[in-house]
């Protein structure tokens, strides 16, 4: 049996248990005017968070960079609802010691966001699991532990910058979670 997951759009209150979302229209009592007053800044939209002090090798962390390209994931149409599409997730993953932010770069974006608190394994009970649909002007941070589905999205290819922090040890930069059954994420 196939469990299905209702994706919501992606928003900063409904999100932020599980990390942060990386919009514009994100403020705080820090965001200024900058290049002349043409720029709205607002520093630290989200955090980046290093926890490898704690991890078991004890190896630092190091903040990288990456530039990463996604491809779509199959879609199918959702027979249940017309209009409606799904794809399934077979796995989840999580950085325990790390945030791990992706932001979009340019064209016609959607993705979907899956996350569950953190765990020694996830919790796929209903109303800790929350699917999400993201577009061109969100990026997505996952707090460290938080376990998530890897990036999967929609119609298009997508550029993503995605920041965190590695120590080059397998087994604390990631771990992985196989569904015993997959879930139906329908948007």
């Amino acid at each position: 049996m196939v469990r299905t997951l209702h994706a919501t759009p992606l928003s900063i209150e409904a999100y932020a248990r599980y990390g942060g979302v990386i919009s514009t229209n994100v403020v705080n009592p820090n965001t200024i005017l900058v290049n002349g007053g043409s720029s709205r800044r607002t520093p630290e939209v989200v955090p980046t968070t290093n926890l490898y002090s704690a991890s078991p090798s004890g190896a630092p962390g190091k903040t990288v960079l990456n530039a990463s390209l996604a491809s779509p994931k199959e879609v199918t149409a959702w027979a249940a609802e017309p209009g409606k599409r799904a794809l399934r997730i077979k796995v989840l993953e999580r950085h325990r010691f790390t945030t791990q932010s992706f932001v979009p770069m340019g064209g016609e974006v959607m993705y979907l966001v899956v996350a569950t608190d953190p765990g020694d394994v996830p919790d796929l009970s209903e109303g800790k699991l929350k699917a999400f649909v993201a577009r061109q002007e969100q990026g997505v941070c996952y707090a460290p532990g938080v376990w998530h589905a890897p990036m999967a999205v929609i119609d298009h290819p997508v550029s993503f910058a995605v920041i965190q922090h590695v120590n080059g040890v397998t087994d604390e930069d990631c771990d992985f979670f196989h569904l015993e059954e997959e879930i139906e994420i329908v948007f």
